[in-house]
């Protein structure tokens, strides 16, 4: 028997998960974040990614290659027709979120340059998506703003409208991201399987959220994507999370008592284990 290697795939719009076509993966076995070079390209109803050098965010997965061929027809790329193609499927060097090496992966360029008219500055289709819709929009904490009380200090006018809170499956609290002087601060990876993270999503002002990338350093510390999460009622919803840069990734370290304080009392005030929390002293 014939066993053929998995494509890992790098896609950017809306096959991720939380999109209108992520279903289209199912089955498929996700591999995580990742950035590859690019520009990012509004075109309506989806986007398109075209060369450039700038950073364009989504997520890796291994598929095989009936789901390769059904990505292909969603794409409309067609080997034996690349000029008819609406995408082309090339190869493109990703770079892991969670700080690996470099992964090869194939991902679907936009073929008529000409309409590549309308970039999107952040690089990450699921945040973009967030900020053109109006209203207040979810804030996923998994740090030390999961205290409130900490993160009101930060807000414009302390308003948080609601919360939720919950797992993030399949992801870990690691403490991994390098600080300004030498410490380290809370970073959120995938890991798979058996892996949980436990979150407090905050339902902020937009001018609150981006009056926190000042705090987190954003993009070159922290980087603010769009990211689903499970919601109290079942439903699943999509709001900002903030993920260290790549080039800020350590080893795990031990972070300061004063920081993992106000994690305990996160975790204590949503009624999360504290003894679960990575580095935890309890008294």
């Amino acid at each position: 028997m014939t066993h053929r290697t998995p494509t890992v795939v790098f896609v950017y719009g809306t096959l991720l998960g939380g999109m209108i076509l992520s279903e289209a993966l199912a089955g498929a076995t996700f591999l995580g974040h990742g950035r590859a070079g690019g520009v990012l390209y509004d075109l309506g109803p989806f986007p398109g990614l075209g060369p450039g050098t700038g950073a364009v965010y989504g997520e890796l997965h291994a598929v095989d290659r009936a789901r390769l061929a059904r990505l292909d027809r969603i794409e409309g790329f067609d080997p034996r027709d690349l000029a008819g193609s609406l995408y082309l499927r090339r190869p493109v060097d990703v770079r892991p979120l969670d700080g690996g090496p470099k992964i090869e992966a194939h991902s679907y360029f936009y073929r008529d340059r000409s309409r590549l008219t309308r970039p999107i500055p952040c690089g990450d289709y699921r945040r973009y998506r967030l900020e053109q819709a109006d209203g207040p929009q979810w804030y996923i904490a998994y740090g030390s703003n999961m205290s409130s009380a900490r993160l009101r200090e930060r807000l414009v006018r302390g308003a948080v409208r609601a919360v939720e809170t919950g797992y993030l499956e399949g992801y870990a609290l690691r403490f991994n991201k390098r600080a300004h002087d030498g410490g380290v601060y809370a970073n959120l990876a995938y890991r798979g399987a058996g892996h949980r993270c436990p979150f407090a999503a905050y339902l902020l002002s937009p001018d609150d959220i981006r009056l926190l990338d000042a705090y987190e350093g954003e993009p070159g510390h922290y980087v603010r994507l769009g990211l689903p999460f499970p919601k109290a009622d079942g439903r699943i919803g999509l709001g900002h999370v903030y993920v260290a840069a790549p080039e800020r990734v350590i080893p795990d370290r031990t972070p300061d008592p004063d920081y993992l304080g106000h994690l305990l009392t996160g975790y204590a005030e949503h009624g999360f284990d504290p003894g679960a929390l990575p580095g935890a002293t309890l008294p």
